[in-house]
């Protein structure tokens, strides 16, 4: 977690952008806004020294054109006010980055930068609608999701939204989870591309078992959460890790034997892997009457 930011002296702006990301994957939501705030400023900063026309930006060296930035940072901000139940600051964020008409376009690249946002702008306004009880919207978000559908990714964030609403709001999406399996399912060939896709993907098995266990479904929701923990391990997302772990023992009473089993071996791995990287110590020395 990170606490007490010192932001005066960071003015990269991928350093920053990679501070969003590894807040975003821990869950950390307020040092966001901080960091959001920073990356904004810097990257106007920037802009406005380009529009009068100056031949260099001194010593700053960027990965992207700078309405990247200025999108990300208010989507991220955005994002961390949702997560905090602040939707009303959640909007005016939104409406920051839904319209980027304002800067000047230097190349194609530009253009389809600002376009994305826009999407995501109309994906999350939707997205605070739903979380606001606004069950009507459910068709048109679908739709919106359906428009995006090549992009696995972006149905994952959509389905994420979803479980996010039914739980909230005990929303019944089962025909939108059928509708998007075979997507889903292409999920797991493309999440380990960075943190942020590993926390959308591990989020989305999470949620998946809450919103069966809410649905009395124990024995498939507790082979969700089998699932999220495996994955969890396998990508190094301790965030989602800690989840599952919590979460099964919270349901643990309604497991079969196998289930039992699968738990009790998938932690045992996990403590040989540590006991063997750590200490040079293995488990079954400890199990061993020999060792004292």
């Amino acid at each position: 977690m990170l606490v007490d930011l010192d932001l005066r002296d960071i003015d990269d702006l991928d350093a920053l952008t990679r501070m969003l990301k590894l807040t975003y994957s821990y869950e950390d939501w307020r040092p966001m806004i901080a960091i959001a705030n920073k990356l904004y400023d810097e990257a106007y900063r920037l802009y406005s020294i380009q529009l009068k026309d100056y031949s260099d930006t001194g010593s700053h060296t960027y990965n992207r054109p700078l309405s990247y930035y200025l999108g990300f940072s208010q989507l991220a901000k955005g994002i961390s006010l949702q997560k905090q139940g602040f939707y009303k600051e959640s909007r005016k964020c939104i409406e920051k980055y839904k319209d980027l008409s304002w800067i000047i376009c230097s190349n194609e690249r530009d253009i389809d930068i600002i376009s994305n946002f826009k999407s995501f702008a109309e994906g999350n306004e939707f997205t605070l609608d739903l979380l606001e009880g606004k069950e009507e919207v459910l068709p048109v978000y679908v739709k919106h999701i359906r428009k995006r559908k090549e992009d696995v990714l972006e149905v994952l964030a959509g389905i994420i939204t979803l479980f996010e609403a039914a739980l909230k709001n005990n929303f019944d999406i089962d025909w939108i989870i059928n509708e998007f399996n075979s997507s889903l399912e292409e999920v797991k060939v493309h999440c380990h591309d960075n943190i942020v896709n590993i926390r959308y993907f591990t989020e989305y098995l999470y949620l998946s078992s809450l919103y069966k266990f809410r649905k009395k479904n124990f024995s498939d929701a507790l082979k969700s959460t089998l699932e999220g923990l495996e994955y969890s391990v396998k990508l190094k997302d301790n965030t989602a890790f800690k989840k599952n772990v919590a979460l099964y023992e919270a349901f643990r009473e309604y497991a079969r034997v196998d289930q039992e089993e699968n738990y009790r071996m998938q932690l045992l791995t996990i403590l040989e892997g540590v006991l063997e990287d750590e200490k040079n110590i293995s488990f079954n020395d400890l199990c061993s009457d020999s060792y004292h």
